[in-house]
């Protein structure tokens, strides 16, 4: 499929499909060619890291650094916006076809945008030689293809306690013994009949408009054994969504609500609500670390824990914002340099602060994901369990199709005819982007 095709047909999907919130988009515009022309030595990359300064400032001195070698092939220039207002610029910047040669890409969302022909596959030898270093959960692949690489990474975890579950008879489980299901059941009985709290489980039910569902929520379906997609082929969710399995776990969602152990509503801010003692047993992400850091009084008595094996090992999600370059680069040698260049274990323990450190080097150089630290099981628990999101131009659609399906299994709606319905509207995307082959 010719490319302009491809991109009229990126459009009319992102309308048609409401998914712009979610998706981010490359290219590379007619202005930067134009300033190629006239300087053959001048790249930029955007960023979404406006609103963090400290992730920025680590970005910057990359550039600088890289800047100021005297191997490098090109001179990089920087341009950042706010994360809530990004993918909303690089749309606009992609339907002027005005974009630059490299762009920050959330890693889900890399498929869909190799798909549509728009980011460019890394194939410089040296850049690839060092990707191999990354943690898998590091990389956006589809096809094969490595199109987009990053710096860290996020996962998810249960928080609680020690000194409540020790004193509810519940041991703290560990990433070697993750708890089974009857012992999480057991856990959350107990914790409810305790009367301490109204919802003695937080798992972040009011993050309805985010893709919080599908990356928090579809490693627990994936655990029962089921999943979002069938993976031989990414087809078709027919009997993986809505199998047996796929119904044990939304069966057992809805129950988490009709027993009173969550609400469908949910706290706006888990952590913090997590740290006032609203809730007894938190799901949530490695970002919470920092609230409990902050504010936590008894932050020795919280533990971290994996996610529940509930019969097919325990699952966690993986995969933060990356970094690709544009299928239209007028300097792709020199936008892979840069890329290789920035992947320095000390460039990369400087930006993930806050995230998993992308290599072993890296996480070395950073105190709290060294052995001993406190934020080393989060590396534990993605080296061991990590499932990443479905690598198919369609996961941006199944995301939203899940999200608002299982909300609605969570607040009563009937368990086969509402996952029925949801394999339904998910295959026919697939099927309406001819299976969102590549061309």
């Amino acid at each position: 499929m010719p490319h302009t095709i491809r991109r009229s047909a990126v459009k009319a999907l992102a309308a048609t499909l409401a998914i712009a919130s979610l998706v981010t988009v490359g290219g590379c515009g007619e202005a930067e060619r134009a300033a190629a022309k006239a300087n053959a030595n001048e790249i930029t990359i955007w960023t979404h890291t406006a609103g963090s300064e400290a992730e920025l400032a680590g970005v910057q001195q990359i550039i600088d650094d890289y800047n100021a070698s005297p191997d490098k092939k090109a001179t990089v220039k920087l341009q950042s916006f706010p994360q809530s207002s990004y993918n909303d610029s690089i749309i606009s910047a992609s339907s002027a076809n005005n974009l630059p040669c490299l762009i920050d890409v959330d890693q889900p969302n890399t498929p869909y945008w190799a798909w549509a022909g728009i980011l460019a596959p890394l194939t410089d030898k040296d850049l690839l030689s060092r990707a191999d270093d990354l943690m898998e959960s590091a990389k956006g692949t589809w096809n094969d293809d490595l199109y987009t690489v990053g710096y860290f990474d996020a996962t998810i975890a249960l928080f609680a306690r020690k000194s409540v579950l020790d004193k509810l008879g519940v041991r703290v489980a560990t990433v070697d013994e993750p708890w089974t299901k009857a012992e999480m059941d057991d856990a959350l009985a107990k914790l409810k009949a305790s009367g301490e709290w109204t919802y003695p489980f937080e798992i972040g039910t009011a993050d309805n408009k985010s893709e919080w569902y599908a990356y928090a929520y579809a490693p627990i379906l994936q655990s029962f054994g089921g999943d979002l997609v069938n993976r031989t082929d990414y087809q078709s969710s027919d009997g993986v969504l809505n199998g047996k399995e796929g119904k044990e776990f939304a069966h057992w969602m809805r129950d988490l609500v009709a027993k009173g152990y969550i609400s469908s509503k949910g706290g706006s801010d888990t952590a913090l609500d997590f740290v006032n003692n609203k809730s007894g047993l938190l799901y949530g992400g490695i970002w919470s670390m920092s609230t409990f850091q902050k504010y936590a009084k008894d932050y020795d008595d919280i533990v971290v824990m994996p996610m529940t094996d509930f019969g097919h090992g325990s699952v966690t999600g993986g995969g933060s914002w990356t970094v690709g370059m544009t299928q239209s680069c007028p300097a792709p040698e020199a936008a892979q340099d840069y890329i290789r260049f920035s992947l320095q274990d000390k460039y990369i323990a400087n930006i993930a602060k806050a995230g998993i450190p992308t290599t072993e080097g890296a996480q070395k150089l950073v105190p709290e994901f060294s052995d001993g630290g406190d934020m080393q099981i989060f590396t534990e628990i993605s080296k061991k369990y990590v499932k990443m999101r479905p690598e198919t131009p369609a996961y941006n659609f199944i995301s939203t199709e899940f999200r608002k399906t299982i909300g609605d299994i969570m607040n009563g709606a009937d368990v086969d005819t509402w996952l029925d319905k949801a394999v339904n509207h998910i295959d026919g995307n697939i099927q309406g982007a001819d299976g969102y082959r590549k061309n």
